[in-house]
């Protein structure tokens, strides 16, 4: 879904000392694309592949935003490797992604640690794999 220019850009966000943790980088996400959609689609467009693209701009524009968003978490966290989730902040950072198998992680992460996580995720079970889970806290 992404060109590599995209890739590129997510790449800059992670290494930059904007982002500190999964808090900042879901504002900073949200703060640039906000920024590109209102002032530069142009060059938001060179992040995604032309189909996708198309795919896109036929949607509404508030459904397009989160189609960019979500697209975009997900690359923050294959960015990242998707490290094993050790709190609550990543743990909603992978739910927003829509990508079954964060998705999955994040409730995994939530059932084995129902006092971090909002009543609806607690009782919530997975098959992923609990032993790529750990504990401690995000820092």
């Amino acid at each position: 879904m992404l060109t590599l220019k995209g890739r590129e850009e997510i790449l800059k966000l992670i290494e930059s000392d904007l982002v500190g943790g999964w808090d900042e980088a879901d504002r900073a996400l949200k703060n640039v694309i906000r920024m590109l959609l209102s002032q530069r689609p142009d060059l938001i467009r060179l992040y995604f592949m032309p189909t996708t693209w198309q795919q896109i701009l036929r949607l509404d524009r508030r459904q397009a935003a989160t189609v960019i968003l979500v697209t975009m978490k997900g690359a923050v966290v294959e960015a990242n490797g998707a490290p094993p989730i050790t709190c609550w902040e990543q743990a909603r950072f992978y739910l927003d992604t829509r990508i079954p198998v964060y998705e999955g992680l994040a409730r995994a992460w939530c059932a084995a640690h129902p006092d971090n996580c909002p009543a609806r995720l607690r009782t919530q079970t997975n098959s992923q794999n609990p032993t790529a889970l750990t504990d401690g806290h995000c820092s």
